[in-house]
């Protein structure tokens, strides 16, 4: 089922079938960027998640739980949007202080087009469409580990969306190496929108972060440059590990308590779990 979600990616990613005249500068845009495409598999994956006996709308509607925190949620956007920050702005040179507090901005005005903007929302729509098809697969897979389905589904599903980034290897000049950084480097942010997702059960705030990591990235050295750079110097290693390291302890942090209680709610909302056991389970307080 996974091998088939890949092969959803290759069918509708390119989305060459659908190309207009450039003449009409918009749809053209849309449809050579893949937007459509990704519009098209996030339809289909919502008839999957009905065809699984998961609930067919992957934005769960809000409800008010007794183990839900306020301060939790802040939290939660405040570290999405440092994590956003960070993988948007930091900048490293040989200097080992720069992989921690060296930050640039370069967004220049020439790269305010179209084809920035659309290049940015298609894998916001579409890797995060992928990803949600990967956690329901997960979670349908273990869907009575209840120990084990949320770590699994959490990890498993941020590495693999790591992973789907290795075949960025020599697009526009990028590197093996700096495919490689990105693969290991971007399975931070999908440990975190992953938690981000079930946590709010809401798809378009993973969707929407992602759209910004993209489209910030495009404003700075254009749509159709290398995604990514690796130099080699021990601050980009210091680099890496920091993306993957500290999404993985907060997340990690986010597996206990009422946190979690929350996050084990909406996976029996997502799953059609009628009697959900967690939901009555007292939960100590963290």
């Amino acid at each position: 089922m996974l091998l088939a979600v890949y092969f959803l990616d290759q069918q509708y990613g390119p989305d060459v079938s659908l190309r207009i005249s450039r003449n009409l500068r918009f749809l053209h845009s849309v449809t050579g960027q893949g937007v459509i495409a990704a519009l098209a598999l996030l339809i289909i994956a919502c008839f999957l998640g009905k065809a699984w006996g998961c609930h067919f709308n992957p934005n769960l509607k809000f409800i008010k739980s007794r183990n839900f925190q306020i301060s939790t949620f802040i939290l939660l956007l405040a570290f999405a949007t440092l994590d956003l920050f960070y993988n948007a702005f930091s900048v490293t040179d040989k200097q080992i202080w720069t992989a921690f507090f060296y930050f640039s901005s370069d967004i220049q005005a020439k790269y305010f087009t179209l084809p920035s903007l659309t290049s940015a929302i298609e894998p916001g729509i579409l890797e995060e469409t992928e990803r949600y098809l990967m956690i329901l697969i997960f979670l349908t897979g273990f869907k009575y580990a209840r120990k084990w389905r949320l770590p699994i589904t959490v990890y498993a599903s941020g590495i693999l969306f790591g992973l789907s980034h290795a075949g960025n290897v020599g697009w526009n000049g990028e590197t093996f190496s700096a495919t490689i950084a990105q693969v290991i480097g971007v399975m931070g942010s999908g440990f975190l929108w992953a938690v981000l997702y079930l946590y709010t059960g809401k798809l378009w705030l993973p969707m929407l972060y992602h759209f910004l990591m993209d489209y910030l990235a495009n404003l700075q050295s254009g749509w159709n440059s290398a995604g990514w750079t690796f130099s080699g110097y021990a601050s980009d290693y210091i680099q890496e590990i920091l993306m993957v390291g500290v999404p993985l302890v907060f997340t990690i942090w986010m597996m206990y308590g009422k946190r979690r209680a929350v996050i084990e709610e909406n996976v029996d909302r997502l799953l059609n779990l009628k009697d959900s056991k967690f939901i009555n389970k007292k939960v100590s307080r963290n």
